[in-house]
């Protein structure tokens, strides 16, 4: 009878280590993630910050620190020749990226004529080949994988060791989190600069009655508003002398769209 119980005992004691091994990787997905990266949009130096909760929603923002631009001095015959960057030395607008896992939905806050607007756009899963190329980033063992997304091809590096599945700004569906990622030209680029894991979760309030539109409105709406700004800036070098040989401006991270194909 001693015999029995004790064999009793000694299976209860198996179910609760099955148990801790099997509910240990189960606590380690519900951790709230904090992290930073430096950003590189062609001209602009940003600041963001991905935050991952356990609830439904976990979002990204980014701000801008500075101005990327080495202004040219206007040639003798004053004739002028530059890319013409439409943006602002002392802007400090934060855009927002947030993931609703249960619609399924990416939400933007970004500014259109310089007013907050929300832009609604199916989140789009990214599909990822992932090589067998390692590398380390801070102490975390990192893999190689690339993908394609509207119209740039990506090379990410992310870990295991940080089992969330979205990255910065639009970026997801990686097993681990994403700690550099850039376009093929440097031209974009994200980079882990530190990382951090919460006791509570963050969230962000978003301010009622601000304009809802399509992603392919909110396209069409900022190509015509840049259209106006580089026209006007292009007239205020005119009305000083200067005559323009070219100009040029530059591409964003979404080069083609799912309504364009």
């Amino acid at each position: 009878m001693h015999k029995c119980s004790m064999t009793q005992n000694n299976v209860l004691t198996m179910k609760k280590i099955i148990y801790i091994i099997l509910i240990v990787p189960l606590l380690s997905f519900s951790q709230t993630y904090s992290i930073e990266y430096d950003v590189i949009l062609n001209f602009l130096n940003r600041k963001g910050t991905l935050t991952i909760n356990n609830a439904a929603n976990s979002f990204y923002e980014e701000i801008q620190v500075e101005k990327k631009l080495d202004e040219k001095k206007m040639d003798e015959d004053r004739s002028y020749s530059n890319q013409i960057f439409l943006g602002n030395n002392n802007e400090k607008k934060t855009r927002y990226q947030l993931y609703n896992k249960i619609k399924d939905t990416l939400l933007n806050i970004d500014y259109l004529y310089d007013k907050k607007i929300i832009c609604l756009e199916p989140f789009q899963k990214m599909n990822w080949n992932i090589s067998n190329e390692t590398k380390k980033i801070s102490n975390y063992m990192c893999n190689k994988a690339s993908t394609t997304f509207r119209g740039r091809n990506y090379i990410a590096w992310f870990t295991l060791q940080i089992p969330i599945n979205v990255g910065p700004w639009k970026f997801n569906n990686l097993p681990g989190a994403i700690l550099q990622v850039s376009d093929e030209s440097n031209s974009f680029s994200w980079t882990a600069t530190k990382i951090a894991t919460n006791q509570t979760e963050t969230d962000i309030a978003i301010e009622p009655h601000i304009k809802k539109m399509s992603l392919e409105e909110f396209i069409k709406e900022n190509e015509k508003s840049k259209n106006e700004m580089a026209n006007q800036m292009i007239l205020k070098y005119v009305e000083r002398g200067a005559k323009i040989l070219k100009t040029e401006t530059t591409e964003g991270r979404e080069l083609k769209f799912e309504w364009e194909e």
